[in-house]
């Protein structure tokens, strides 16, 4: 369809070369349709990414701002296996971010950020996890997530984008 917008688009800027004048009535009528087309779908809502400084795209097929793949570790192991983890930037009212981390059996892990800073993750009765210690150290661009026996290493640049 944007290739059939884009083609009359064209069309009526080349008639608009000419004299001004339809040659038939026939081009008047294929130009008004043309143009009712153009204004139809500027009205659209865009499903697309927003513009430059309008806010943060989201990587297609998810509602992350951005993917990657971190270190991780579990059972008090060293950062050494890889997770798949994906960033929703200003997720909180107050503009906090929340890290979603795939761990390798599948389960979810999420991890709030208020800017570049972790401060908790989310926990259960079930996994374990509510009576765990929270614990983080900074190296760099780089904070590493001691949750329990669970560790990460998130970069600055996930979250800020950069």
């Amino acid at each position: 369809m944007r290739i059939v917008l884009v083609t009359s688009a064209l069309s009526l800027t080349l008639a608009a070369c000419g004299d001004g004048a339809a040659t038939s009535e026939a081009d008047a009528t294929d130009e008004t349709a043309a143009s009712a087309e153009v204004a139809d779908t500027a009205e659209e809502p865009a499903d697309e990414q927003p513009a430059y400084g309008e806010g943060d795209a989201t990587v297609a097929g998810t509602d992350y701002n951005a993917t990657t793949i971190m270190p991780c570790g579990f059972d008090n192991a060293p950062p050494e296996q890889s997770c798949n983890a994906g960033v929703k930037r200003n997720w909180g009212e107050d503009g906090t971010h929340l890290v979603e981390v795939t761990k390798p059996d599948g389960r979810k892990r999420a991890i709030f950020f208020n800017g570049t800073t972790p401060y908790g993750a989310d926990s259960s009765q079930a996994d374990g996890s509510a009576g765990w210690a929270f614990k983080t150290t900074r190296d760099g661009d780089q904070v590493t997530i001691s949750y329990g026996p669970e560790t990460y290493v998130v970069v600055d640049a996930l979250i800020t984008g950069g």
